[in-house]
Order: structure tokens, then C-alpha cells, then sequence
């Protein structure tokens, strides 16, 4: 028995030893002061405001209190072609590769409405962004008259059976008519119809960007293979899914094949006019195909895809990953602004006293400046030299798991700071110049744009169990569920474990993105940034 109880305590006590000493070491160690500021006034921003920014509040019967954001979709429209045209003229978007894309999103949404960043991020990352990317020199001249805002499109990937909340699916189908000499796209249920695509019930929207799995006949043998019925006879799907471009409208009127149905007016968001797509034995040319990872033989109508893509549709949806990072980059900004109103209130009002309101604030300040540093850090590995041949798609594959911590814990923080704020900020919160509601709005509706944030926690989760990564006596929590897991549950059943355990997967993800945020060795002092001694 002594001999046990000695070599228990000789293993256990260099392990309290060691966590004691880590414990005291990140505890008392230096940080460095980090400063983000929390409004940006330079003429780079400036050259972006509407050009009655200043005006408007002055004019005489104006009661707004300040500048009101136009929500309307022609004034929007206009405002947006006017910010295209000065980034034009600044060769702002020569490139749409994921930096540039994420610093333009960060000036408009200092400089602009919600509504104006929104369109654009469809515009320009969805849209342009897509067949930039996915498309070859047959589709240049399409991604240059969208880059101009001559041809505007949207993007049509959710579907109303597989949206943010339920993952990437697809049911929409794309197969090649040889006899017609087109690819011909159905939607075969009222679940597989196109929803909620932004601006896709704007009359000025004239293409989109459609995904589809592709069928054709049986050429692999496969017994297992799922067969559907179309106008050409009995075909089989694959495993792939498709990216099309084609024409919806021409001057406004909906092309024959397509049913769009607007949705409901909104509360916010009102200049997006969000709609569903139906498909109905829809023909399009066979090079509106986005044909850079795949190919079509018109001969037997058989999709010919590089053995190096064996699912295409993860190929094809790298653009959301970009998205994740734009609209991350645009929560962060909305956070920033609304903290500096409410610090220039506290700072200039006898609320300062109150330590309930100003440890609030540290708090805060000391959240947005861990998110800037640990973003603006990882986003500098997609600034590249042009004259370097990096392979864009390759590296967001290499940073995925980032992206999804990323959009899975920025997001949902940026919203609580924001409604925090609100709180704070009292009754002034409601008028609309504050842009309070409208960026609470935009946080929300970041957190489940292009991938919910719940949905993103669950996959890193997954990536960390899966790749044993994070893995320390710091995150207990996933050494844990990985235990449970592997121990209890069997191997076909896991995902569904996962899947049905939303709030202990949830409870892991956190503790993991804290300790990574959390643990960067910075600081924040309120102090740092300078508060205007008036409210403006």
C-alpha cells in the first residue's frame, strides 16, 4: 500500500505542479495593449458616403436627428451603383480574391446601410464572386458586365428542405437533353424549390446562379444509385452538384420555365426582396455550365469530373467560406460602431459613475478587440502578391476549420454586444440614425447567412474530434464528449448523437473558442481609444 500511495504521488503531484504553474503564468503574465479603433474617419471611408450624408440632416423640416439610411430598393440601387463606381475609380475591385473582398465590406459597412453591404456581398461574392472562380474565359465577359453592375444576379444554392438550420443539401436537378442540345434544370418537389434568395424577387435581377445535382443514365453499374424521372426518361443521380448560370429575366419579365414567388414584406432588410425559384423542365446552353472543375460530354450527356474533386459541391462552395469571413467582418464593424455611441454617452453623462455600465464597457471593449486582433491576424494569409500562382480555392480548404470558429463565435458575440449596447444606450436606441435596430439586424442575419453559426459550432466540433485537435486538459469538456462518445455510442449512430446533444456540443465549442480567444496575450484599455468630449 505505501509503495502505490508513493507512486500515485509521484505521478500526480507533477501534473498539479504543472497546472498550478501554467494556471499563475497566464494569469500574471504581460499582455501587450491592443487598440482597435472603434470608428474609422479616413478619406478612404469618407469617399464612400452617400453624397447627402451631411446635407440631409440639415435640410430645414428634417426631424431624423441624423443621417437615415435610405431602405427603399431604387435608392438603394443607386446608392450602390454610385459605391461601385467610386471603388472603380479607386481600382478597388481589380481583384475579388477573399482579402480585398473582406477589407471592402469593413468600408462599406462603416459608410453605408446594411442593406447596401447585403446587396453587394450577392453582387460581388456570391454572384461575380462564383463565376470568377468557377467559370472559365467563356464566362469572362459575363463577370466583367457584373462587376460594372450591367447584368445583376443572385444566388441559388438553400433550398426550403435544406436551409442554414438543416445543412448544405440539394434536391434540384440538372440533367443534358441531347436532343434539345441543352441542360435542362427541374425542380422535382415543392421541398426542393429555391428559397429565400436574396433579391431574387427584384425585377432587376436578370441571373442566377443555380445549383443542382446532376443525373444522367447509369454509366458506374451501381445498383445503389438514386433514380428520378424527367422529361427524357428514367435517369440516375450522382454524387455532384452543379453550378449554372442562367438568364431568369429579360427587361424584367420572368423567362418561360421559372416561377418566382417574392417573399412577405420584411422588418428589416427591406430593400431585399427575397424570393423563391421553381424550376420547370428549365433549358439553358450547355456553356452556362461552370465548367472550371468539370466538363460535360454532349455526346452521352455524362458530367466528366477530376478524380481530385469526388464530391464537386465542396469545390463549389468554397464562396461561402468567403462569405463566412465578409459577413464576420461586417459583425465586427457593427459591434464597433454601436460601442463608441454608447461610450460617448456614458463618457459625457453622470452614468460613468455607475461600475455596473463601465465594467460593461471593458468588457466589451476587451471582446471586439480579441476578435479584431485574432481576425485581422488570420485574414493577412489570403493577402497575396499577384505575381505569386496561389491556388485561392486551396488555401480557404487549408483554413477551414478558422473559418468555422470564426463564423461560429464572432457573430453570435458581435449580436450580444450590440443588444447589450441597446440595453445601455436606453430609449435613444429605438431612432433609427443610431443604426442600432439596423445593426442588431445585420448581426442576427450574419449568424445564419451562408451557413448557421450553430450549425458551424457543431462542424468544428466534429473537425476537432475528428482530427484530434484542441485536445487538453483546459478544454475538458471535449476530452469528455469525445470519451462519451467513443465509448457509448456507436459508430453509425454518432452523428445523430452529435446532432441530438445541441447543448452540450455547444457548451464544448465555447469553452474551446474562449481559451483560443481568450488567451492571445492582449489587453484592452478603455482609455486607449480617445472619446469626443461632445456627442455628435
Amino acid at each position: 500500500m505505501d509503495t502505490f500511495t508513493q507512486l500515485l504521488s509521484f505521478i500526480t503531484l507533477p501534473l498539479v505542479l504543472y497546472f498550478v504553474i501554467t494556471t499563475l503564468v497566464r494569469r500574471y503574465r504581460p499582455k501587450r495593449l491592443y487598440v482597435c479603433s472603434l470608428d474609422s474617419q479616413s478619406n478612404a471611408y469618407a469617399s464612400l458616403l452617400p453624397v447627402d450624408f451631411y446635407t440631409k440632416p440639415q435640410q430645414p423640416g428634417n426631424n431624423d436627428g441624423g443621417y437615415v439610411y435610405p431602405s427603399d430598393t431604387t435608392t438603394v440601387l443607386e446608392q450602390l451603383r454610385m459605391v461601385v463606381a467610386t471603388l472603380h475609380a479607386q481600382r478597388a475591385l481589380t481583384s475579388l480574391d477573399p482579402y480585398n473582398l473582406i477589407d471592402l465590406h469593413e468600408r462599406l459597412a462603416y459608410t453605408n446601410s446594411n442593406d447596401l453591404v447585403n446587396w453587394f456581398t450577392v453582387q460581388f461574392n456570391l454572384f461575380t464572386g462564383s463565376i470568377s472562380a468557377l467559370g472559365t474565359d467563356t464566362h469572362a465577359a459575363l463577370v466583367q458586365d457584373a462587376r460594372e453592375l450591367k447584368k445583376l444576379g443572385c444566388f441559388a444554392l438553400t433550398e426550403k428542405n435544406a436551409g442554414v438550420l438543416s445543412g448544405l443539401l440539394c434536391d434540384t436537378i440538372a440533367y443534358y437533353n441531347q436532343d434539345a442540345e441543352k441542360i435542362m434544370i427541374h425542380t422535382p418537389t415543392d421541398d426542393a424549390k429555391k428559397c429565400w434568395i436574396s433579391y431574387a424577387g427584384n425585377n432587376d435581377i436578370e441571373y442566377a446562379v443555380v445549383f443542382a445535382k446532376w443525373a444522367q443514365t447509369n454509366v458506374s453499374n451501381d445498383s445503389k444509385q438514386v433514380s428520378v424521372n424527367t422529361s427524357i426518361g428514367k435517369l440516375f443521380l450522382t454524387p455532384h452538384v452543379v453550378a449554372i448560370v442562367v438568364k431568369i429575366r429579360n427587361n424584367g419579365a420572368v423567362l418561360p420555365g421559372v416561377r418566382i414567388e417574392e417573399c412577405y414584406t420584411r422588418s428589416d432588410f427591406r430593400s431585399n426582396s427575397f424570393g423563391s425559384l421553381t424550376f420547370t423542365e428549365f433549358s439553358t446552353e450547355p456553356e452556362n455550365l461552370l465548367n472550371r472543375y468539370c466538363s460535360l460530354d454532349t455526346k452521352t450527356g455524362t458530367l466528366q469530373v477530376d478524380d481530385c474533386y469526388p464530391k464537386l459541391f465542396f469545390k463549389l462552395s468554397n464562396r461561402l467560406l468567403v462569405g463566412r469571413l465578409c459577413l464576420s467582418a461586417t459583425a465586427i464593424v457593427c459591434a464597433k460602431m454601436v460601442l463608441q455611441l454608447v461610450r460617448k454617452k456614458v463618457y459625457n453623462s453622470k452614468r460613468s459613475q455607475f461600475s455596473y455600465i463601465t465594467d460593461h464597457l471593458q468588457l466589451m471593449q476587451q471582446q471586439i478587440c480579441e476578435m479584431d486582433y485574432y481576425f485581422h491576424r488570420f485574414i493577412k494569409r489570403f493577402k497575396i502578391d499577384p505575381s505569386t500562382s496561389v491556388d485561392i480555392e486551396e488555401l480557404l480548404e487549408r483554413h477551414i476549420d478558422e473559418i468555422l470558429l470564426i463564423k461560429a463565435y464572432i457573430p453570435p458575440l458581435c449580436r450580444n454586444i450590440v443588444a447589450k449596447c441597446r440595453e445601455l444606450f436606453g430609449a435613444e436606441s429605438l431612432l433609427a440614425h443610431t443604426r442600432m435596430t439596423e445593426s442588431h439586424a445585420s448581426c442576427y442575419a450574419s449568424c445564419l447567412a451562408e451557413g448557421d453559426s450553430v450549425v458551424m459550432a457543431h462542424a468544428f466540433v466534429g473537425q476537432c474530434m475528428r482530427k484530434y485537435k484542441h485536445m487538453s486538459l483546459r478544454n475538458w469538456r471535449l476530452l469528455w464528449l469525445m470519451m462519451k462518445i467513443l465509448s457509448t455510442v456507436p459508430a453509425h449512430k454518432r452523428i445523430s448523437y452529435i446532432n441530438a446533444h445541441q447543448t452540450e456540443v455547444m457548451a464544448v465549442f465555447q469553452q474551446i473558442a474562449e481559451g483560443i480567444f481568450q488567451n492571445q496575450g492582449i489587453r484592452s484599455d478603455l482609455h486607449s481609444v480617445v472619446v469626443p468630449t461632445a456627442i455628435h
